[in-house]
């Protein structure tokens, strides 16, 4: 399994990627509202993370296969992280998160995590800032994580936990 840079030739298996994970994993938490919103807005909003100015965006790999997506914007907020159903618990998402917080000296990286997927970032020394919100339907939990001068031995001890 490899972690690579994203590409606009990789758009559509990304965004297949997601909208897949998305119906098993984020949109059965939302209300109709939510479901409505993420569709129209959410999946859209993939081809912006291919702006190498603003994101960081990787893809893990293996055999050619699309394993996982992660972006994070502007150095310090993690906006993706999805892995395919076939490809979950295998460590994926860990090394891809971890692949975006070595790429940044942000000292903080936020994010609002999916419901579903708290329990993951909790594990990777992440911590819940304020309760869950709800934003059009779309339900969150905000979270943050901030860096010591040696985040990378701390978050990979931290990463390494069985999720």
């Amino acid at each position: 399994m490899e972690i690579k840079r994203v590409n606009y030739e990789d758009l559509t298996a990304i965004t297949n990627l997601v909208e897949a994970v998305s119906k098993v994993a984020v949109l059965p938490y939302f209300n109709d509202q939510g479901k409505q919103e993420y569709i129209a807005r959410v999946l859209p909003d993939i081809k912006m993370t291919l702006d190498n100015d603003n994101f960081v965006s990787v893809k893990a790999v293996s055999n050619d296969a699309l394993l996982g997506f992660a972006a994070m914007r502007a150095g310090n907020y993690l906006t993706h992280l999805f892995v395919s159903h076939q490809a979950q618990r295998q460590g994926i998402g860990r090394k891809l998160l971890r692949h975006l917080l070595d790429s940044t000296d942000a000292q903080e990286i936020k994010l609002r995590s999916a419901v579903n997927s708290v329990d993951f970032y909790l594990k990777c020394g992440f911590e819940i800032t304020d309760q869950e919100g709800e934003f059009n339907g779309i339900r969150f939990v905000p979270m943050s994580l901030i860096k010591s001068k040696s985040h990378k031995s701390i978050y990979k001890e931290r990463a390494c936990q069985a999720l």
